[in-house]
């Protein structure tokens, strides 16, 4: 009896440990990108120091990802696009190590819907050529 119960207490835990590694285990990502061009120091709001801009395509869509460095952290913002508009946009700040921060990253998804959005996703773009934009499409 002692032993039944010892084969189904390991079997619980061999099973436990093989779900949580593969639940754990980062996704296997198969998607192709490429970076089409990069800019640096382009005017951005709120005023950073240093930011770089990349042109992206992938498999489906294109992104723009931009990450801008201000006194106290970082901000890295992913902008999806296709060729009937902006599909999804976010923003992740890493804060520099204050104590008086609870969290010290805040994400934010965009509204893409808004207009304001939607105005920066397109200066966002001015600054990248053409050409390259239209790989996107």
């Amino acid at each position: 009896m002692a032993a039944t119960s010892f084969k189904i207490i390991s079997l619980s835990i061999i099973s436990s440990i093989g779900f949580t590694a593969c639940s754990i285990s980062p996704p296997q990502n198969t998607a192709t990108s490429q970076t089409l061009e990069q800019v640096k120091n382009i005017g951005a709001s709120p005023s950073t120091e240093g930011n770089i801009a990349k042109l992206i395509k992938q498999d489906q869509h294109c992104m723009i990802e931009f990450t801008g460095y201000f006194d106290g952290g970082q901000a890295v913002e992913h902008w999806a696009f296709n060729q009937n508009g902006l599909i999804s946009a976010s923003s992740t700040t890493q804060h520099d190590q204050d104590k008086l921060l609870a969290q010290p990253t805040t994400a934010t998804a965009f509204d893409v819907q808004d207009a304001t959005v939607q105005t920066n996703f397109q200066k966002l773009q001015s600054n990248f050529s053409a050409d390259k934009l239209a790989q996107c499409h």
